[in-house]
Order: C-alpha cells, then sequence, then structure tokens
C-alpha cells in the first residue's frame, strides 16, 4: 500500500503511467480551458481557450481553422479542395479538375492554346512577267529570288502558316 501511495500521480509535480491509461470525459493540457475532449462515441475533440478547434473519428481528422506543414502532405488519392461552393481535384497524373476551366485542365490548355507551328507545303509563281502572288489568308512569303541573274526579282515563294490546336492543324487566318 505504502508503494502504491509512493508512485502515485501527484496532481502537483506529475509522474508516470505504466500500462493503460482510461480517462472518461477529458485530458486538460496546461490549464483547463485547452486539451482533448470525448466528443461522442469514437470521436475526440481539440479544445484550445475553450475553442472547439477540430476533431478525429476513425473516418477523419477535421480542423476548424488554418493548418500549417512544415513538410510533406501525402495522400493515397486525389487531393479535393472545396471552398465557396466549389470544388477543385487535384489528381494523382498531376492533372487539376475543376469549374474554372469547364473540367480537366490539361484539356482546356489543349482547346485553348497552340502547342506547335508549321509551314505548309511551298508554292512558288514567276513574278516578272508572270502572275505574281495577291495577299491570301493564311500565307506567308517564305522566299523571293533572281533567277537569272539580271537585276530583277523572277520568282516568289509563299507557304501556308499552321498551328496546332488540341491535335488539329489549322491554318492560321489574318485580320
Amino acid at each position: 500500500m505504502v508503494d502504491c501511495a509512493k508512485n502515485a500521480l501527484d496532481k502537483r509535480t506529475g509522474g508516470s503511467v505504466n500500462g493503460n491509461l482510461h480517462v472518461t470525459q477529458s485530458v486538460h493540457i496546461g490549464d483547463d480551458d485547452s486539451g482533448l475532449r470525448a466528443n461522442g462515441d469514437g470521436n475526440v475533440a481539440f479544445y484550445a481557450n475553450n475553442v472547439k478547434v477540430g476533431d478525429w473519428s476513425n473516418a477523419s481528422l477535421h480542423w476548424l481553422g488554418n493548418a500549417e506543414i512544415n513538410g510533406t502532405i501525402n495522400t493515397h488519392s486525389n487531393l479535393v479542395v472545396s471552398w465557396g461552393g466549389r470544388t477543385a481535384v487535384y489528381q494523382e497524373n498531376g492533372d487539376v479538375h475543376g469549374p474554372i476551366w469547364g473540367g480537366h485542365l490539361s484539356t482546356w490548355l489543349n482547346n485553348t492554346f497552340m502547342r506547335d507551328i508549321r509551314l505548309g507545303h511551298m508554292q512558288e509563281v514567276q513574278i516578272w512577267r508572270g502572275p505574281g502572288i495577291r495577299d491570301e489568308p493564311s500565307y506567308v512569303i517564305t522566299g523571293v529570288y533572281n533567277g537569272n541573274g539580271d537585276a530583277y526579282v523572277d520568282y516568289v515563294q509563299r507557304r501556308i502558316l499552321q498551328k496546332n490546336v488540341n491535335g488539329n492543324w489549322i491554318n492560321v487566318w489574318f485580320m
């Protein structure tokens, strides 16, 4: 009996518990307004200054305010961000799905921006004593040369300028 009293927890200086400890209501840390409280069957709440700041159960960890993490967050699924009635999902393949771009970000980028440009086949016409070339949509001049060495340009070359959007080659238009 003396050994039990000697090894008991002292509320002034603390002590050690070897084995299970069962607490039926709450564990206070520091003063009596911060700590862990029973929050229903299988649910424990975190309190700070008598304000509930979060809870955990067998299904989730819920935090009511900001959370700062000075390290890596690892998920074994997609990362879902919801706020203000909107939801964005960061997927394991690096794509992001959200309403601001109407679905997957990769699809919006492919449908909106050029992925490549190219010049089409070359057309060449004689301009000295020939028909020449009028300004036409999609064509750019790629060459002008003198074929016989005199003082006049003889030929002009042009090609269609095309852009690749979402895997489709489209002729570039002008205004």
